[in-house]
């Protein structure tokens, strides 16, 4: 008995055995264990799990933008405005002075010592400000200042003799040819101090200097050096209205012949101080020099073959817009600027033509040491490297957006328009494309007024992109 229950232990195990065996070969399968859900439903019903689940090519361009996420994006919507556009071409272009206009050379006209310093390098200064002073050592101008008042004196001397002999003469005691002789003497001397009043205002004294010589009769030692005034200039050739100004004591003002610039505009720079306490200078000697960058210029530089579209730009006052380098993250631009006028030259050796455009200048601010002293900076400065995009061809009702709200990816470019709080992926034509705008296809994609990113393309493309590969699986973990 015994012997036969050991027998049919092992032909069990061994019916066992064979039936698992047959199961991992695929004889048959074990049944399945459905998990269903409360209400007894299938959660794979009606899955095809031989191919990929679609979600459908509508939701997978729309992304959903919270309110911090859009404030974080600084997210600018706007709607869809056609305008015009001009398509341009780029040319290098460097700030520069204006030549004769920019610089202002300080010079002496006498022999001296410099004796006092009144700026510094750097240093902002309005006209007749004080520069230098400096004291005369040279014969010339001293003998000239000697010589009128030498004849300052002499004509004083006249007009007292004539005093004395005016009565003497009505009472017959001296003939009257004496009269006649002191006059034709004065008028002798009045000549000649016109001429010795020439002679200082060539050497470089002002005419309320010369009034003080020939009211003080001391000579003038030390005179000071100061910035030019539009006056001065109008002075320096000397007239006979301006000499008799001086011998009458009266102020003499010229009329100016067209609108001078307001004397806040007329703000110099000292660009160079060659001078200090103790030089000895001669006539021409320079003493500093000055800047006057409240107007510049642009100069461009265009190749041979673009010669004939810088002409058209010239004879139609076409703008041509200026781009500066910027620390900021938009460019510092300006627009609206004229080409002046080009070269009749083609530089032989760089082959490019040159054209300038004048730009006015800006202030960054002003600042004052604890002396007081002004320094000035200004916003554009003579060597900085600037693009110009000159204008090409004047488009009409076109559809432009910037730069920012296009996305390229592949061969596919894609702005994103606004859909309640979606934002929608939108495919479109990129018929023209430069550092600041896009101009689109009018092919139905877009049309007026629909809301769209105007900046951010990029980010809201990566986000999008994210969200479709590393969003959540809602059947993560099944085995299909």
């Amino acid at each position: 008995m015994t012997q036969k229950l050991i027998i049919y232990a092992i032909l069990v195990a061994a019916g066992v055995g064979a039936g698992y065996a047959l199961a991992i070969s695929g004889g048959f399968t074990f049944p399945k264990t459905v998990v269903s859900d409360s209400q007894g439903h299938d959660d794979h019903a009606g899955h095809d799990h031989d191919h990929d689940h679609d979600h459908g090519d509508e939701s997978a361009n729309q992304i959903v933008l919270s309110e911090q996420a859009r404030k974080n994006l600084g997210l600018v919507v706007e709607p869809i405005k056609k305008s015009e556009f001009w398509r341009t071409i780029v040319v290098p272009g460097t700030i520069s002075e204006q030549p004769g206009h920019s610089e202002r050379r300080i010079t002496t006209n006498v022999n001296g010592v410099v004796t006092k310093v009144y700026v510094l390098p750097g240093q902002t200064v309005r006209p007749g400000e004080a520069l230098v002073d400096i004291q005369t050592t040279g014969e010339v101008l001293a003998n000239a200042q000697s010589s009128l008042l030498k004849t300052v004196q002499e004509i004083e001397l006249v007009d007292l003799e004539l005093k004395r002999i005016e009565p003497l003469v009505e009472q017959g005691s001296i003939p009257g040819t004496r009269v006649l002789e002191k006059k034709y003497e004065k008028q002798r001397l009045e000549t000649q101090q016109l001429v010795q009043i020439q002679e200082l205002l060539v050497r470089g004294l002002d005419t309320d200097q010369i009034r003080a010589i020939m009211d003080s009769k001391i000579l003038l030692r030390s005179f000071t050096i100061r910035v030019p005034t539009d006056e001065e200039e109008k002075l320096s050739n000397v007239t006979s209205q301006s000499v008799k100004s001086i011998i009458n004591h009266v102020d003499f003002k010229v009329a100016p012949a067209a609108p001078v610039a307001a004397p806040s505009d007329q703000v110099y720079s000292v660009e160079n101080l060659g001078v200090y306490p103790g030089k000895l200078v001669n006539p021409g000697d320079e003493l500093c020099a000055l800047a006057l960058h409240t107007d510049l210029r642009i100069t461009g530089m265009a190749f041979q073959k673009d010669s004939e579209l810088i002409n058209q730009t010239i004879e139609e006052q076409r703008p041509v817009t200026a781009i500066f380098e910027s620390n900021s993250s938009q460019p510092m631009v300006r627009e609206n600027l004229k080409i002046q006028y080009a070269d009749n030259i083609v530089d032989p050796e760089s082959r490019l033509l040159r054209f300038y455009l004048p730009i006015k200048n800006e202030v960054i601010r002003d600042l004052k040491n604890p002396d007081g002293v002004m320094f000035r900076a200004w916003r554009f400065k003579p060597g900085q490297r600037v693009q110009l995009r000159v204008p090409v061809e004047h488009w009409k009702d076109k559809i432009v957006l910037p730069i920012a709200a296009v996305v390229r990816e592949g061969a596919e470019s894609y702005v994103f328009r606004e859909n309640g709080t979606l934002m929608e992926r939108v495919p479109v034509s990129v018929v023209y494309e430069d550092s600041r705008f896009a101009v689109l296809a009018d092919d139905g994609s877009l049309f007026p007024d629909d809301p769209i990113a105007m900046n951010e393309a990029y980010q809201l493309n990566l986000a999008l992109r994210k969200a479709q590969g590393g969003g959540v699986d809602l059947h993560a973990g099944h085995s299909h």
